[in-house]
């Protein structure tokens, strides 16, 4: 059954009641069902989370997960020692419409405040459904930290704008990165340099693992 998220108190008191229970104990008690190659869909802790705070799956690509409220929910990866293991994927990044705006940007919405739902493993070899649920951290960015975004930002779309395809991978932002987002045999148009439409890998942003690891 679909539920609804009526505040910030409401949000975060039920991301806390899932604090130190593991995947499988949630999956159990939501009748959720997990597929079996779980080590292969990277995604299935996110959509079981989502199911969890929503009773429903979500596609906001350009919004909020809970946009009357402002606020993106986002798992990330930890140790024990809170050490974040992974770049955090935030957003896809159109390469043909990309809006040259950062107010009226997709990444500059979704980034605006974020709910950070830590996932514990203790090492790599961990199985996923073993892996716990942290504390969970309400996250809004500081002016000094939108500075930094919006220069990462700012760097990676003038690459995009003027066609350096392999320069936008390379770009190492102090905070933002582009990675590509799908699989080798899945391509997206661009324009190079020299004014051509070729193909590449769909793109996505990323926060880097240490700034998450500094506000986790």
């Amino acid at each position: 059954m679909p539920m609804y998220i009526y505040n910030e108190e409401n949000l975060m008191i039920k991301a806390q009641l899932i604090i130190g229970y593991n995947i499988m104990e949630i999956a159990k008690s939501l009748n959720y069902f997990l597929p079996k190659l779980m080590k292969y869909n990277t995604g299935c802790i996110g959509k079981l989370i989502e199911y969890y705070f929503f009773g429903k799956h979500i596609n906001n690509k350009f919004n909020q997960d809970i946009p009357y409220l402002g606020i993106e929910i986002k798992t990330v990866t930890i140790n024990p020692d809170k050490q974040v293991l992974y770049d955090s994927y935030i957003c896809s990044c159109a390469l043909l419409t990309q809006n040259v705006f950062w107010e009226k940007n997709n990444i500059s919405q979704k980034i605006s405040k974020i709910l950070w739902i830590p996932i514990i493993t203790y090492n790599s070899k961990t199985p996923i459904l073993n892996r716990i649920i942290g504390t969970p951290v309400l996250w809004q960015p500081t002016l000094y930290e939108k500075t930094i975004l919006q220069y990462d930002w700012t760097n990676i779309i003038h690459l995009l704008i003027m066609g350096y395809i392999q320069d936008i991978n390379e770009y190492n932002g102090y905070i933002l990165k582009i990675k590509n987002k799908a699989k080798k045999d899945v391509n997206a148009k661009i324009i190079d340099q020299y004014g051509n439409i070729i193909f590449t890998l769909p793109k996505a942003f990323y926060f880097k693992r240490h700034f998450i690891t500094s506000i986790i």
